[in-house]
């Protein structure tokens, strides 16, 4: 008994405590970080108009613009409050909500939407993970690897060439990248790494493709060196296509006897 009664002082001073802290408003400090929508540890959002790249990592949130120097800044408060995740910094806020988000430049659709809120302004863009598309009808890609073999001009930033490489104006220039249009219709054209082509295939939803019942066709320039190793590799696969598929944004293609081209989207 003489124990209980000596353990009741220091269980109301405890109680007392807390509900101070409580009444100072602990329920709203900082709750443990929980980065959403990643797999290593970092999650990335980006934006546009003006361009805008964001990352949070390790309880630190940094954005980079190009008007400006890297703003980056510890984590002192992070909560929730319905389906929007809330991330607090001394000059930085970020909220992340589930809300479906297309990237205005790209066309690509991504699982959340972003706002980041500095002293100077409010940026809106998307996060989390890139929505696979169940069509391909009214898009344009780039080559970036054929049965393994990357294609180092496949994965720099889109230009003039992208479309129409057979046109480059320095024909000496290694700059040609096989191409693939899609049109609206689901038929294909663009650009071998040397000539022209369309048709032979028509791209169907859900991963399927079908060969045309008309034949391609191909204009006729002479494919010397390189040029000419790249352009047959790409027909050769591109002639025995029987399926595709999407993995973190680059399509994929699936050819009969198990090879794959992959090619990112240039809008």
């Amino acid at each position: 008994m003489r124990s209980h009664a000596m353990a009741l002082p220091r269980i109301r001073s405890l109680l007392a405590s807390c509900a101070l802290t409580l009444a100072a408003g602990c329920a709203t400090q900082p709750q443990p970080l929980n980065t959403p929508g990643t797999d290593n540890g970092v999650y990335e959002a980006r934006g546009n108009e003006p361009f805008w790249n964001f990352s949070m990592a390790a309880g630190t949130l940094a954005l980079s613009t190009p008007d400006g120097p890297r703003l980056t800044s510890m984590i002192t408060r992070t909560y929730t409050r319905g389906d929007t995740r809330h991330y607090e910094a001394p000059d930085l806020a970020v909220t992340i909500s589930p809300t479906p988000c297309q990237d205005s430049m790209s066309g690509q659709m991504f699982t959340q939407s972003v706002r980041i809120t500095t002293k100077e302004q409010t940026l809106n863009g998307c996060g989390g993970n890139i929505v696979p598309p169940t069509q391909l009808n009214a898009t344009r890609w780039v080559a970036t690897q054929l049965d393994g073999h990357t294609l180092h001009n496949g994965n720099v930033l889109p230009d003039a060439h992208d479309s129409a490489t057979d046109e480059n104006p320095d024909p000496a220039a290694d700059m040609f990248t096989p191409t693939l249009d899609i049109n609206d219709s689901g038929k294909v054209s663009g650009s071998d790494g040397c000539n022209r082509y369309a048709g032979g295939l028509v791209f169907d939803h859900d991963g399927k493709v079908n060969q045309s019942p008309q034949a391609g066709m191909s204009t006729l320039m002479a494919c010397p060196g390189a040029h000419g190793r790249v352009s047959a590799l790409f027909l050769d696969l591109l002639h025995t296509v029987q399926s595709w598929s999407m993995e973190d944004g680059t399509l994929v293609l699936h050819t009969q006897d198990g090879k794959t081209m992959r090619l990112r989207q240039t809008f």
